[in-house]
Parts: structure tokens; sequence; C-alpha cells
């Protein structure tokens, strides 16, 4: 993560001159200057990382404040003087004025009398901690030779003595330090409150995450238990349908067996009928008297007994269908498959027992057996029926 705060978003490079905005992001001046030109409208631009809207102080870039709290010594970056100005880079610190001092000012620092006796450090050899505290002298607006040192609490600004004197002569006014130790606690203070809300947020997440997984697997379950619902409901509805298809089979076998038996008798007497027919033509055509005499009695006899045999009979009389389809409607199909809910509790998604999943595909099965028998016995019924009415038209 520090790493990363040491380059910016938008070059994805180290920090040059790194400008804060309101939201607390930082970016290269130049970067900053080149992202506004194209996106600023009504004096505003939304921030790149965040997309909040920050307004741009006096319409220029180089007006924000420059952060000098990001650790630039690895860039190469190098400070200014702040007793002689950017004209010399700074070798030096002293750390109980709290200035940045090139070779000859350090010089003059150790010789004076009044600083004598301050604790100087090279700037390549301070530590992690004290190079953040290294900072440009900041200079009053109003006032451009002093540097700034008071905070009017009742105007909320930066003041040098100056300002103090002669604009907020009246005004309750703190010492920088003193104003940003008081601000150091308030933000520690924040900042704790903020540990406890991320601490929140972290169990929040490995909550939503684990609520994920127990979806995704309250899914799969779900569609699993669909899918065998339907396998079964297949099995079922396939054997049922072998059984019916078998048992049609079966009837129309024995009716058509009924009709062979009875196609059977009748060619046989129209071969009875035409031979006698036949014999009768020969005789009375090309037979002589004699002939006529001597065979007419026995096809006369012959005749009689084909005529006086009764004609045959069948008992099959197609009126009845065998099998009467059931409703196709899907409001009464489609609860056989089981009971579909509207939503689930998420929270408690798991915790369902799968048998009451179980119970309920039994139950559905248990009714669809109990229909299967009762249109079984409304077949049985009708076949009875039939025979009936069959029998009433035999006779």
């Amino acid at each position: 993560m520090a790493a990363r705060q040491q380059e910016c978003s938008i070059c994805m490079d180290s920090f040059k001159n790194p400008k804060l905005i309101s939201c607390h992001h930082s970016f290269c001046l130049n970067c900053l200057e080149d992202y506004v030109r194209a996106n600023l409208r009504n004096g505003k631009f939304n921030c790149p990382i965040c997309r909040k809207s920050v307004e741009l102080p006096k319409g220029d870039v180089r007006s924000l404040q420059t952060n000098f709290y990001i650790d630039n010594t690895g860039s190469g970056e190098k400070f200014a003087c702040d007793l002689c100005g950017p004209k010399n880079v700074a070798c030096s610190r002293c750390l109980d004025c709290e200035e940045n001092l090139c070779q000859t000012c350090c010089y003059g620092h150790e010789k004076s009398k009044a600083s004598r006796h301050h604790k100087i450090s090279d700037l390549g050899t301070l530590d992690k901690a004290n190079k953040g505290k290294i900072r440009q002298r900041i200079f009053c607006d109003q006032h451009p030779e002093d540097e700034i040192r008071l905070f009017c609490r009742d105007c909320k600004v930066l003041i040098c003595l100056m300002c103090k004197a002669v604009n907020h002569e009246n005004h309750t006014s703190r010492t920088v330090a003193d104003y940003a130790a008081e601000m150091k606690k308030t933000l520690q203070s924040k900042k704790v409150k903020c540990s406890d809300k991320l601490r929140r947020m972290n169990d929040s997440k490995s909550m939503a995450e684990k609520l994920d997984r127990q979806i995704n697997d309250a899914e799969r379950e779900e569609i699993k238990t669909v899918e065998e619902q339907h396998l079964q409901l297949k099995k079922i509805l396939e054997q049922e349908v072998t059984n019916m298809k078998g048992r049609i089979k079966n009837v129309y076998h024995d009716h058509r067996q009924q009709i062979a038996v009875f196609k059977k008798c009748v060619e046989d007497e129209l071969v009875s009928c035409y031979n006698a027919q036949e014999n009768v033509q020969k005789l009375t055509d090309q037979g002589t008297d004699i002939d006529i005499i001597r065979n007419g009695p026995n096809l006369e006899q012959l005749i009689s007994a084909i005529m006086s045999k009764t004609d045959p009979t069948h008992n099959t009389v197609l009126r009845n269908k065998l099998f009467f389809p059931a409703s196709n409607d899907a409001s009464k199909l489609i609860p056989l498959m089981g009971i579909m809910h509207d939503s689930t509790d998420v929270v408690s998604i798991t915790s369902r027992k799968r048998s009451h999943i179980l119970f309920i595909s039994l139950m559905t099965y248990v009714v669809f057996v109990i229909l299967t028998e009762i249109l079984r016995h409304l077949y049985c019924l009708s076949k009875l029926c039939y025979y009936i009415d069959s029998l009433k038209f035999a006779e």
C-alpha cells in the first residue's frame, strides 16, 4: 500500500510536484493540469479516482495545496534551501528550527551563537519519520514576506503575525503547532472510529462472500433436485406408457383373433357357395338329361345343406375407445413436479433440510400413483361397458 502511494494514478509513475485535492487524492502537477484542462466544467472537475466533484480554487491547478508528506526522496527530488531560496539545493536540516539548509547556510547556522547548539542532520541520513516532516516554508498570501505561524479559530484560516495584528486582532488564534497537535488528536480519534467501521465492513464482506457461496451451493442443489424429480416422473410416465400400450395391444389382439376366425368361416362359406353355383352351372349347361337326372338330387341336397347352415357371426364392435387422455392443462400437470416458492431467506438458505424437499417429492409421487390407479380403474370400467354393449349388440 505504501509503495502504491508513491505513484500518480494518472501517469502511473513517481510523483513530481504532487498536488492534493479536496477528496485527499494526490496527482502530479503536470498530469493534473492536463486532466483539468480536458475535464473542467463550470469551475469543477471529477476526481480521476473516486469521481467526486472538486472545485478548482482560483481557477488554477498550481493554487492547490502541495502534498509535502509524500516521500519523494526515492525519486531523486531535491529540496530547496529555506533561507536563501530555490536557487540553492538543501543538503542538511536543522531539527530544532525545522529548516532545510544548503551547504553555505548550514555553515553559518553552526557558527551562529543562537543556533550553534542546534541538531543538524544530513538529509540523506534522516529516518522515514523525519523525512515525512520535511516541508517547504509556507508564506502568507497577503504578506508574502511573512511565514504562516497562526491559525484563526474564528475565521478558520491560516494567518501570519501581520494578519493577526491587522485583520484578526480580537479573534481567537493558536499557533500552527498547537492547533496541529489538537487536530492530530481529533484525527486520531476519527481514525479509531474509522478502524471500527473498517472492521465491521471486513466482517460484512466476509459474510457476503459466505452468503454468495451458500447461494451458489443452494442453487446447484435446487437445480439438481428439479432434474432428479424430472427424471423420476419421466421414468414413471415411460413405465406407465409401456403398460398402457401393452394392455391396448392385448385387447386389440383378442379382437383381431375373433375377426380372423369370423373371416375364415365366411371365406369357407364363400368357397362352398361358389363351388355349388359352378357345379349347377356346368351340369345345366353341359350335362345330358341322364347326367342331370343322376347328379341333380345330390347337387340339390348339397345346396340345401349350404342354405340351411347358419351364417357366421362375431361379437367385435368397436364403438368405445380404450384410452381417454387426461387434461393437458399445465396448471394441473406442473404441480406434479413439486412446489415452487417465489423467494427464499438468503441467511438461512442452507439450513433448510433436504428431507423437506424429499418429503414434497414423495408426496407428489404418491399423488401421481393414485391418479394412475384411478385412470386404470376407469380403463377397466370402460372395457367392461364395452363388452356389455357388445353382448347387447349380438343379441
